[in-house]
């Protein structure tokens, strides 16, 4: 609309020799083209691509088409459908929530406003009112399109357009809600029945390849998109291109398997603390089709294929409710006297002052002299603490009983072995 205004305005300035040459007639401008291009020692007409194809005489509209354009437009649409369209484009929250804070609220006592179905409703009307808002104005540049012959009235672009963006809109709406669909029938499924809470982005994730393919068929049956002789040269590859594709997506179709087999298993999830088979620890950052995240605790991120993880074995560290703490002591052997009392005063003070070691005898607890070695006879403290074996409560809890070793000791006035090393020199 502005561009035709401004031709419009520029060709006030177009010069009065110019506009005589727009309304000489088509067979007349004609022949004078052909003169010219004889008298170049041109012999024939040249089919140009874009020179000379622009409708600059259409696109200058006349006050008799102005007039046209209006009354179309009168007879066409109604102040009143524009007043609806334009309130619940702009003003539909406003609206809902004046409804739900004076009568609504009280059948959902406790509920806001933003997790109301209230809310949600108004926000599906407001999201068709702007898609027709939208309409109107394209049904607007249709008209002016027609009226100055721009365009036939045989393509109703206004109608296709109109179609595919509604399609559209309720594909992604639908995608927006059957998420929060699939989370609400896992959490109010019984506990022993729900293991298996990566279910929900296997369902979301093969729901969104359908959604999108029924999506794409509906923009072919809207457009009526044929098959040309292009597409049907293609498709008559057949058998060759498809073994072709098959075992060239081979290991890619693997990947993907595996990674939906690995979220219906429930082995791990994003932020879980993982050690791998091969040595390979740290946190899951990203769970995808094709490989897995793991940042190590030395921020090194790894990414590994689905298939190998799917081969090796995977301890999952944030699932564990208990966690050890293994010590051997080493001791010298003129204090060898000493090592039985001392024995006996670790255990007891590790039960005394750390709380989070288990001493009820459902878990290990065991503090005994265990060995004799060449320079020093070694004491074993084993123990197990009520914490992950992560984070930082582990690290507090496990330091609280080396600190309980070591006060013992020096209560007992013992002292640890020091590693010897005797080097020999000839």
């Amino acid at each position: 609309t502005f561009l035709v205004l401004l031709i419009n305005v520029t060709s006030a300035f177009v010069m009065p020799s110019r506009i005589v040459a727009a309304k000489v007639p088509h067979d007349m401008r004609a022949t004078t083209k052909l003169n010219a291009n004889a008298s170049l020692g041109v012999t024939s007409m040249r089919n140009l691509a874009v020179a000379g194809r622009i409708p600059w005489t259409k696109l200058l509209v006349t006050k008799s088409q102005w007039l046209k354009i209006i009354s179309i437009m009168k007879a066409e649409t109604h102040i009143l459908d524009i007043v609806i369209v334009g309130i619940l484009s702009v003003f539909p929250f406003r609206i809902g929530k004046f409804l739900y804070d004076h009568f609504l609220h009280r059948f959902r006592d406790g509920v806001a406003y933003d997790d109301s179905i209230t809310y949600q409703v108004l926000e599906t009307i407001s999201g068709v009112a702007r898609i027709a808002a939208v309409c109107y104005f394209i049904d607007t540049l249709e008209v002016i399109l027609e009226v100055t012959g721009i365009k036939t009235q045989k393509v109703d672009v206004s109608t296709l357009i109109a179609k595919l963006m509604y399609a559209t809109w309720a594909c992604f709406k639908v995608r927006r809600y059957k998420r929060g669909f699939f989370e609400a029938v896992v959490d109010h499924t019984p506990k022993q029945m729900k293991g298996k809470q990566g279910i929900v982005g296997i369902f979301d994730k093969i729901s969104d390849f359908f959604l999108f393919a029924v999506l794409s068929l509906v923009w072919k049956d809207i457009l009526k998109i044929k098959t040309g002789s292009g597409l049907s040269s293609i498709f008559a590859l057949g058998g060759a291109g498809t073994f072709t594709i098959t075992l060239a997506s081979q290991d890619l179709a693997k990947r993907v398997v595996n990674g939906l087999s690995m979220a219906g298993s429930d082995a791990f999830r994003v932020g879980d603390s993982i050690q791998l088979g091969d040595g390979t620890s740290g946190m899951v950052t990203q769970m995808g089709w094709l490989d897995t995240e793991i940042r190590g605790f030395d921020e090194l991120v790894t990414k590994i294929p689905n298939t190998q993880l799917s081969n090796i074995r995977v301890s999952n560290k944030s699932r564990m409710k208990f966690s050890q703490v293994k010590q051997i002591l080493r001791f010298k052997y003129q204090d060898l006297d000493k090592i039985p009392s001392l024995v006996d005063e670790i255990r007891d003070e590790i039960a005394t002052s750390c709380p989070k070691v288990i001493t009820d005898g459902s878990r290990v607890f065991r503090v005994r002299w265990v060995d004799y070695s060449a320079d020093h006879v070694e004491v074993l403290v084993d123990c197990r603490l009520r914490n992950p074996p992560s984070g930082e409560k582990y690290y507090e809890a496990r330091q609280g009983v080396l600190e309980a070793i070591a006060r013992a000791v020096k209560r007992q006035g013992v002292e640890f072995a020091l590693p010897t090393e005797i080097s020999l020199k000839q």
